[in-house]
């Protein structure tokens, strides 16, 4: 009878692990391109989004995307940045839906003069479920969620098409304000992938599968049955 339970439990576990094995499709992904310098933007605000060095979940199953670094140059040595994940529904038209929006970093507290950073894109845990078949990509707002600004902060060369929207003043860049699940707010003047600039930036993010609640109940019964088998032993 023992026997029975304890290989019952066993065939659990394997099956339960053959299941997570069947779908990994886990690694790490960049989300952008990479530090190059440049020359910074002569508008005051700006809001970038990189369509192109962009992610799609070909796995066939949801997949689990948790933010890690946010890398950037700092080209002038001002203002502040607030780092952010799109859901890009149709790229034709410019249609987006916010999937996260990092911590804003100011300039005299998170960074004091020119050069290369790498900072954590949040100080809370930054994770959400991408679908099959979705894509996301990253941009950034050089002003804060609200779209205060004080002058563009990362420098660009050329490069391939972004969508970039702003001004020349401080409150032109649009804002993220609507909050995760909305699309942002498009600043005053927006070129429809007009441009083609590689901005210094980009963001770091770890894509894991998402366990099927099957392959879940069968990994709980053979940790249950083992965990119940030794304590049998013990008694």
């Amino acid at each position: 009878m023992k026997f029975r339970f304890l290989k019952t439990s066993l065939i659990g576990l394997i099956l339960s692990a053959n299941c997570f094995v069947g779908v990994s499709h886990a690694g790490i992904i960049t989300l952008g391109d990479t530090l190059s310098g440049g020359v910074v933007d002569s508008w005051q605000s700006i809001m970038i989004i990189n369509e192109y060095d962009a992610y799609t979940n070909t796995s066939g199953a949801d997949e689990l995307v948790t933010l890690n670094n946010f890398n950037f140059t700092v080209g002038n040595n001002r203002g502040k940045v607030t780092p952010f994940v799109v859901k890009i529904n149709n790229a034709a038209s410019n249609d987006f839906t916010i999937m996260a929006i990092g911590d804003t970093r100011y300039s005299g507290v998170d960074y004091f003069s020119t050069g290369n950073l790498s900072l954590d894109f949040s100080t809370t845990l930054s994770q959400f479920s991408l679908a099959a078949g979705e894509t996301i990509t990253s941009g950034f707002l050089d002003a804060d969620v609200n779209g205060v600004s004080a002058g563009s902060v990362i420098p660009y060369i050329g490069g391939d098409p972004v969508f970039l929207t702003g001004g020349g003043s401080n409150n032109h860049s649009g804002n993220l304000s609507q909050g995760v699940g909305n699309a942002p707010t498009f600043g005053s003047s927006t070129y429809y992938n007009g441009l083609a600039r590689n901005y210094s930036y980009n963001i770091t993010a770890e894509i894991n599968a998402v366990p099927e609640p099957t392959s879940l109940a069968i990994f709980a019964m053979g940790l249950i049955g083992l965990v119940s088998l030794r304590s049998k032993k013990q008694a």
